[in-house]
């Protein structure tokens, strides 16, 4: 079995110091991988970025250079430590890299195994926050007027935070205290580490399918809180993801991330920003104790307005009562007036109502006459009618020993029918001899 040479501070059966006892490439390698590492350990290193790529998995790539003596090492930034940057960095950015230097066995290439990367100057953090801060103030997200107001008397509140967290504890307390009818609605997330940004979009989303699912939970507004941290732990409300899912909110959101000092983009394009998670839930709701005292003090004023409408009515009743007899007297003395023009008037006017009613009846009656059946018996007809006096004018009104009346001049005549005697039919137009 092959063992590490004694030249890299190992007990070796093979030395290398001849054909004989040579080693293996893999041997070199291993030892001078475990020689570097533990005599340089983990160091602070810096360069320039140059070459900087990520690999599927998430991986990072680059070479670190030193510009003025014309030197660089590749470096390695495996993803477990790399998902902390806030943004990648730029070809050209002098940076300041954390980890230690190593040998990749397998090829024999020396690099730096990176565990952390820190840009000089103003730092990937500001850079990033900046860089998505612009593009949201240019798509008018940060813009004041499209904050919404928060209803003056809130029945539900949702809460999006950690499960665990002393914000949870604070925002629930505080609103229990000022206003115990409120439904506290919460939907957990992580509020910080890789992921943590996705967590807050969904948590968001779950909400707002929740109070758009009826009538009967409909949000008022929305809490999103954590407690304080440094940059990097409150760095999920910075990543595009949560941001824009805060924007996008059909609930208005108030915003209360860390302490009053940190301001997180997620806060920008809130409707609200407070300093604290108990500042939040103090502007989400009112007091009750001030609610109480508003409705007194309206009720007093709404007293206080009706009194002052009565004494006015009885004042304006006082002044009518004192005018009335002037008025009466002034309006007997129209009517009367007017009496007498519509009694001078009245004579004409039903003659000519008569006249018009006598012309009319007139009219009538010779109508009547015109199609009586006495005009016809007057002519020397007679009229047939049964024995309820309907008229019987067809042949098929008649039937053998059919008792009937005759309507003649002067009277009528019962009579009984002894035989039913039609027309023999005219002959078809269609047959011969027509």
């Amino acid at each position: 079995m092959t063992r590490q040479v004694s030249l890299f501070g190992a007990a070796e059966v093979r030395d290398g110091h001849s054909p004989g006892g040579a080693i293996t490439v893999s041997d070199l390698n291993e030892a001078a991988r475990g020689t570097l590492e533990k005599r340089f350990g983990d160091l602070w290193v810096r360069g320039e970025v140059t070459n900087w790529t990520r690999s599927s998995v998430g991986h990072r790539y680059f070479s670190l250079r030193d510009q003025e003596r014309d030197a660089s090492v590749a470096c390695v930034f495996f993803r477990g430590d790399a998902w902390r940057l806030p943004a990648d960095p730029e070809d050209g950015m002098e940076v300041f890299v954390h980890g230690r230097p190593t040998l990749y066995a397998r090829q024999g290439r020396f690099q730096l195994r990176v565990r952390a990367l820190e840009a000089a100057g103003e730092g990937l953090w500001r850079i990033a926050f900046e860089r998505l801060r612009r593009e949201l103030a240019a798509e008018g997200l940060l813009d004041p007027e499209r904050k919404r107001a928060l209803p003056a008397y809130p029945r539900r509140v949702g809460v999006v935070t950690s499960r665990g967290g002393a914000a949870l504890h604070d925002i629930i307390t505080v609103l229990r205290r000022r206003a115990p009818w409120i439904e506290i609605v919460v939907r957990h997330c992580r509020v910080q580490g890789e992921g943590a940004a996705a967590e807050v979009r969904a948590a968001l989303g779950r909400l707002a399918d929740w109070g758009a699912s009826g009538p009967d939970r409909t949000l008022d507004a929305i809490i999103l809180s954590r407690g304080g941290g440094s940059m990097e732990d409150l760095w999920c409300f910075n990543e595009e993801t949560a941001v824009r899912a805060v924007a996008a909110s059909p609930v208005p959101v108030i915003c209360a991330i860390g302490h009053e000092v940190d301001v997180t983009l997620c806060e920008l394009v809130a409707d609200l920003r407070a300093p604290t998670p108990s500042v939040a839930a103090e502007l989400a709701v009112p007091d009750i104790r001030m609610v109480r005292a508003s409705l007194d003090t309206a009720g007093r004023g709404l007293a206080r307005g009706l009194r002052r409408l009565i004494v006015r009515g009885n004042d304006r009743v006082e002044a009518l009562a004192q005018r009335l007899p002037a008025s009466a007297g002034h309006a007997r003395d129209v009517a009367k007036l007017r009496l007498d023009t519509m009694a001078a008037r009245l004579p004409a006017g039903m003659e000519r109502v008569l006249a018009r009613s006598r012309a009319r009846l007139a009219e009538l009656a010779a109508s009547l006459d015109a199609r009586s059946p006495l005009e016809t018996v007057a002519r020397g007809y007679a009229v047939a009618t049964d024995l309820e006096g309907r008229r019987l004018t067809r042949i098929d009104d008649f039937t053998p020993s059919q008792r009937f009346r005759l309507l003649v001049a002067g009277g009528q005549v019962a009579a009984t029918t002894d035989a039913v005697e039609r027309d023999a039919a005219e002959p078809d137009a269609g047959e011969p001899g027509a």
